[in-house]
């Protein structure tokens, strides 16, 4: 009897809430929360998200493990209650607890030192995609009131499918996950959802069920090629080879669609064969255009490829030349299609030469093309592949294998993208002026004749192209920065970047030659922010953690960027290792003790929220709280020091005494929850959630379908309608309403006909081995998003923690330990000349010759000398990624730029005895 009331007891509460875990997670999963006594007892998944379509299975019940056990954290042993300040030296360990105000003080001051002597982009803040949109949205606020420049997050996490954007002029073939439910054919590529997309699993489960074949392609036997029909093992960083090997199998067989190809493609478009650049008018007429390009139609020779729109009318472009064509100066070239290029780089790529390349036998390769060719086929990509130093050639490759087979815009096709999009109001929150319906009714107004003035200066653009065109120009004025320009000036990389026995040979200079052009030609004029001439002094890192994140280790950011910094703040709820590190850390208040929403993502088309329940652990408070007394604090500080005025890095005279103000808008916006309010009944007013939504109605039922994708860039960019009744699909406006893409060409782009392209034979898509980044090494050091943690955030829950051997893993290859006797449990030192770690070696039979696995997430003081994974990560960047002004390839936030590689690093492995353990690893 007392062990029943015990359960009893446990199993009992006094309140229940609504909550989702607002983390960088592509779910956005509904729990029940239920508390007693001013306590988190235990959570449940909801599951009361309604059948969308019907035949079509719901969502239910989204979760994981990993959240089922999120409100354990509420009290872990890392979590951070009250401001500290260092008081040793910078990662001594040595603290001292300070008010909220002394801790706000000294920030403030450090930022009117900065801006008064060196200028405001000297206060350099981390952009997230932690915490939600409630701890994102404060720090870019007080950023954009002070003029200091913020780290694009994708150029700081890569997570950028730049082989997508160079095909389609942007990465958001984002459907709905359930849409993969229509598939007939599922490739797992650069994918491991039965670790990475728990919630979403069961959909290629019931795919399967439904009839679907389920491939799954890895170099290692991982956990999602349990549930698939087929394994196919291919070579780390060679899946350029396969795919293409695939798309020569499908021509050389004509199982090719070519009506999808004539009119989605530039398969068509005319390329001159004296110089091998597309045919533009400017070829044929004087003073012609650089950006029209021309198909050599069947009865009427050459034509003039239509900008606005894909529908090709009475046209019927020839796929095969070579032709004859007269120019403006009376001469004649020679042109071939597009598609007869593909097809002369293809012969390199048969399934017998492209065996040698990826390991995948041409019977397979065969055997591959003939289950794709004339089914419906989606290629569920993770976010590996842009990790590779060429995963753009990978995943250029993969769209060219669904164009040939016409598997996008239609139900159950393309390639898995991202699109965050839907939440129309948190945009417009940052044009008010005041709060109110009347306010947001301008701003739309005022977006509505933007568009139409952008109209008039090009009639053919669509809207899709003129929200990109009105967010290049918002980005010309705002904080957003890649990351890429302040590691070269800042933090070290310049260096490793110019080694060019770690670089791809194909380089016919330094990279530093390449970044000096392209900042010359002002590729990347107005965003190459701060300057290699401002040193930053002021760093804020809100729920990022660059010290585990960044490739190349702690040691560029200690050895290079730390001595510059004068004040580095880390906002946390947890003692994560750049806290460590830091000057002064302040305490965040956790899901559950705030309220929140999850960013918004088309993988659900839902917003969830997520309640307060209980309140904040200590002297907690939310992001909001903190900046907006902090925006305060400098107001007050400024006028106390008699430093109000100031001009920004693009001569904007500004001022201090005004920023506590602005922040609150004049006091409208004092809470959290009056900010989600205004983004929710926002976004109602503008269409994307339904009429006469806001925070009660999310409070009642804990999550919502969005109605709309909305006016902004991102939504538009997935080009598909929101239905009631049915799954979302992406592209469907390129396929059905015969909208162009936003591309240079119009139409999807497999040429790249750039000079820096050319020159590195990447104008088509290609195979390139990896280069030896780290040094000349027998192992490739691969990873993967773990089974116990999106990132480090719950790596040190203590419920998930039992569930593995709480230390970080390397994983090898059976042969391979044995050949170097390495037995399981050993502690092994991977190395190469750029760092090494320390770690314990599991053996697995699943793990191929010369490759060694170790998952992310592993915090790097949880290594021997806290010496984590990245340390043999030098974080190379492709060269080619900093063109600019070359039609799509142009920056953009969370868009297109040069990221950071990590996949596939050259090391070598060899065991320490426990007789060598050592503080710092070497």
């Amino acid at each position: 009897m007392e062990t029943t009331n015990q359960y009893r007891k446990r199993w009992s509460w006094d309140r229940v809430t609504w909550g989702t875990h607002c983390l960088n997670c592509l779910a956005t999963c509904s729990y029940r929360v239920y508390s007693r006594d001013g306590k988190v007892a235990f959570e449940e998944q909801g599951g009361t998200i309604a059948e969308i379509e019907a035949g079509v299975p719901d969502f239910n019940p989204l979760g994981c493990q990993k959240g089922s056990a999120w409100s354990l954290q509420l009290d872990g042993e890392d979590r951070i209650t009250k401001p500290l300040r260092r008081v040793g030296e910078r990662g001594s360990g040595k603290w001292e607890e300070i008010t909220w105000d002394e801790a706000l003080a000294d920030i403030a001051d450090s930022i009117i030192d900065a801006i008064d002597e060196d200028g405001p982009e000297s206060v350099v803040f981390e952009e997230s995609v932690e915490g939600g949109l409630m701890a994102q949205s404060p720090f870019l606020r007080l950023a954009s009131l002070i003029g200091a420049v913020t780290l694009d997050a994708q150029g700081l996490v890569n997570d950028l499918p730049i082989g997508q954007h160079i095909t389609f002029g942007k990465f958001s073939c984002a459907s709905t996950v359930d849409d993969s439910f229509h598939s007939e054919v599922l490739l797992l590529w650069h994918a491991n959802p039965a670790y990475t997309s728990i919630p979403y699993f069961h959909y290629i489960t019931e795919a399967r069920y439904k009839g679907a074949k389920v491939i799954s392609i890895a170099p290692d036997y991982n956990a999602s090629c349990v549930n698939a029909d087929m394994y196919v093992p291919v070579k780390p960083g060679s899946d350029a080879a396969l795919a293409l090997s695939i798309c020569q199998v499908l021509l050389e067989d004509g199982k090719v669609d070519l009506d999808f190809v004539k009119a989605q493609t530039d398969l068509p478009l005319l390329v001159r064969s004296d110089n091998l650049r597309f045919l533009r008018e400017r070829d044929l007429v004087k003073g012609g255009s650089e950006e029209h390009f021309y198909f050599w139609d069947q009865t009427k020779e050459v034509v003039e490829v239509p900008r606005s729109t894909l529908d090709l009318g009475e046209i019927d472009p020839a796929l095969h030349g070579p032709f004859k064509v007269a120019l403006a100066d009376g001469s004649e070239v020679e042109v071939f299609t597009v598609l007869d290029l593909i097809e002369k780089r293809l012969l390199d790529y048969t399934p017998e030469l492209a065996s040698a390349i990826c390991g995948v036998s041409p019977e397979t390769i065969r055997e591959l093309a003939l289950i794709i060719a004339g089914n419906k086929t989606k290629i569920i990509e993770g976010f590996n592949a842009p990790k590779y130093f060429h995963g753009d050639l990978m995943e250029r490759s993969m769209c060219l294998l669904l164009a040939l087979t016409g598997n996008w815009g239609k139900p159950g096709t393309g390639i898995q993208g991202l699109a965050l999009a839907g939440l129309d109001g948190y945009l417009l929150f940052s044009m008010k002026t005041k709060q109110g319906v009347e306010e947001t009714a301008r701003l739309l107004d005022g977006i509505d004749a933007s568009m139409e003035q952008l109209r008039q200066r090009d009639p053919e653009a669509t809207d899709e192209m003129l929200g990109n065109q009105l967010l290049t120009l918002s980005t010309s004025a705002g904080t957003s920065a890649p990351p890429v320009f302040f590691n070269y000036n800042h933090v070290g990389y310049k260096e490793s970047w110019n080694n060019s026995a770690w670089q791809e040979p194909t380089m016919t200079k330094s990279f530093s030659s390449y970044m000096e052009d392209a900042l010359r030609r002002g590729w990347w004029g107005g965003v190459a922010r701060p300057s290699a001439g401002m040193a930053p002094r002021v760093f804020f890192a809100v729920g990022t953690n660059p010290m585990r994140r960044a490739r190349g280790g702690k040691r560029a950011i200690l050895e290079t960027l730390w001595p510059k910094l004068e004040k580095i703040v880390a906002v946390d709820i947890r003692m994560s290792s750049t806290a460590l590190y830091a000057d002064i850390v302040l305490p965040a208040a956790m899901q559950y003790e705030r309220v929140n929403v999850q960013y918004p993502i088309t993988h659900t088309l839902h917003l969830a929220f997520s309640d307060k329940a209980v309140e904040p652990k200590g002297e907690a408070k939310t992001e909001w709280e903190i900046f907006s007394a902090l925006a305060n604090k400098i107001s007050e500080r400024s006028v106390e020091r008699d430093i109000v005025e100031f001009t920004d890095g693009r001569r904007l005279s500004r001022r201090l005494d005004t920023v506590g103000d602005s922040y609150t808008i004049g006091g409208a916006f004092q809470s959290d929850e009056s900010v989600i309010d205004e983004w929710i009944r926002d976004s109602s007013d503008a269409g994307t959630l339904p009429p006469g939504t806001s925070v009660e109605t999310l409070r009642t039922k804990g999550t919502i379908r969005f109605t709309g994708l909305g006016v902004f860039a991102p939504g538009l960019s997935v080009a598909t309608d929101v239905k009631d009744d049915k799954v979302l699909t992406a592209f469907q406006w390129h396929v059905d309403k015969k909208l162009p893409f936003p591309t240079l060409t119009k139409r999807a782009q497999f040429y790249i006909d750039h000079p820096w392209f050319m020159d590195a034979d990447e104008a088509l898509p290609r195979h390139k081995d990896n280069p030896k980044m780290g040094g000349d090494y027998p192992f490739v050091l691969t990873s993967g998003h773990s089974r116990w943690t999106v990132h480090a955030v719950s790596m040190g829950n203590s419920a998930v923690l039992s569930t593995h051997r709480g230390q970080p893993l390397v994983v090898m290859g059976a042969k391979d330990a044995l050949d170097l006797n390495i037995g399981e449990g050993t502690r092994v030192k991977v190395y190469n000349d750029h760092g090494s770690f320390i770690a314990m070696v599991k053996v697995a039979p699943r793990v191929r010759p010369n490759q060694l696995i170790i998952y992310n997430g592993f915090e790097p003081h949880m290594f021997e000398g806290w010496n984590g994974s990245n340390e043999v990560e030098p974080g190379m960047v492709k060269w080619l990624h900093l063109v600019g002004k070359y039609g799509h390839l142009r920056y953009l936030p969370f868009g297109w730029q040069p990221v950071p590689s990590d996949r596939a690093v050259s090391v070598g492995i060899m065991s320490v005895p426990d007789s060598q353990r050592i503080e710092e690893s070497s």
